[in-house]
């Protein structure tokens, strides 16, 4: 498939959404849409949905499993998909990354109990967690991108390293389950992040030899422009109750504050004892105080040891050890290498 018949594919409604366009008694009706889904076959069942959001309780929520969308064979687990036209909105979540980009039209989706208008341009990044749905009731061309945890992790946290509020917003998310938030990033169609989009639409969709690959620089290239000329102007929402707030504030502080940061001196900055704060940040994250600071440092360890030539001594202060040898340890307990086996690996320029 070439860019003109990708544009041709996205404008021409499917039989699905030819059907849904002119039978719009169908949404918002259980019994109806039950009916629907029973005549659709395996590949439109699929397409629907269907097997994941059939349940006993219609009044819960739907989970999207990865299982469902990626193989454990898949080369790269990015999952790109149009969303159906004029389809009943299904609430749901899901453990995985979420990317939606509006190429054509507008929409409504619900997000943290809000409805938000999306436009053309407007691209939407949700984490694992995050309770939405998407109402498009029109033409609309709305490009979905599915990214498991782990390929997210590789992309943003490896390759894309900095020590910008932005970067920190992320990894804050990355390592803390109950702080579920999204992004919003308005673009105003600009054609350098459309093309991106619609250039891995092509690789995703061809399957050409290395797409994987291809597929990966695209998004890094997508992110690289979504930091370097949205991020100001992106759409970060705020904690509502006082105490998201301050668990927010709490994972922050450990996240910025990485090389020095203690439980006593944290307990101390929030009037916490070092009790309660322990079983908060085990609450928030699933990991100790201790465990969760050793994963941030490492994971820094590990950008530092891929992107700069900085010595290992060097690193080992800068992510909180004066201890070399500790570091060393540490670093190979928690990865299967030595930092300088690690480097060798990863680093292309060293």
């Amino acid at each position: 498939m070439d860019m003109d018949k990708l544009l041709i594919k996205m404008h021409t409604y499917t039989k699905i959404e030819a059907y849904l366009m002119t039978h719009r008694d169908i949404r918002h009706n259980p019994e109806l849409i039950n009916k629907f889904n029973q005549q659709l076959n395996e590949s439109e069942t699929k397409q629907m949905l269907v097997p994941i959001i059939n349940k006993t309780d219609e009044s819960l929520p739907s989970q999207f499993p990865a299982s469902f969308f990626f193989r454990d064979d898949d080369q790269l687990k990015v999952k790109m998909t149009q969303h159906t036209r004029y389809s009943t909105p299904i609430l749901h979540k899901h453990d995985f990354y979420e990317l939606f980009y509006v190429y054509e039209g507008e929409f409504t989706q619900y997000i943290n109990q809000n409805n938000i208008t999306m436009r053309t341009g407007d691209i939407c990044l949700i984490q694992p967690g995050v309770y939405h749905s998407l109402d498009v009731n029109n033409y609309s061309i709305v490009l979905n991108v599915l990214i498991d945890k782990e390929t997210f992790e590789k992309i943003f946290f490896n390759d894309l390293v900095g020590d910008t509020a932005f970067s920190a917003f992320f990894r804050t998310d990355f390592f803390s389950e109950k702080l579920k938030t999204f992004i919003i990033f308005k673009t105003h169609g600009a054609r350098i992040i459309q093309d991106l989009i619609l250039q891995m639409y092509l690789e995703i969709l061809n399957k050409s030899d290395y797409y994987a690959q291809v597929v990966h620089s695209y998004l890094l290239l997508l992110f690289t422009h979504l930091l370097r000329d949205y991020a100001k102007t992106a759409i970060i929402p705020k904690p509502h109750k006082k105490q998201d707030l301050i668990d927010y504030q709490i994972i922050n502080t450990i996240q910025r504050n990485y090389q020095s940061v203690t439980l006593q001196s944290l307990a101390g900055q929030f009037h916490y004892s070092t009790q309660y704060l322990s079983q908060r940040i085990k609450h928030l994250t699933g990991y100790s105080f201790s465990k969760f600071l050793l994963r941030q440092r490492i994971q820094i360890a590990t950008e530092l040891l891929k992107t700069t030539v900085q010595k290992v001594n060097t690193i080992s202060t800068m992510v909180g050890y004066n201890n070399v040898e500790n570091f060393i340890r540490t670093f190979k307990r928690q990865t299967g290498m030595t930092p300088s086996q690690y480097r060798r690996t990863h680093n292309t320029y060293a």
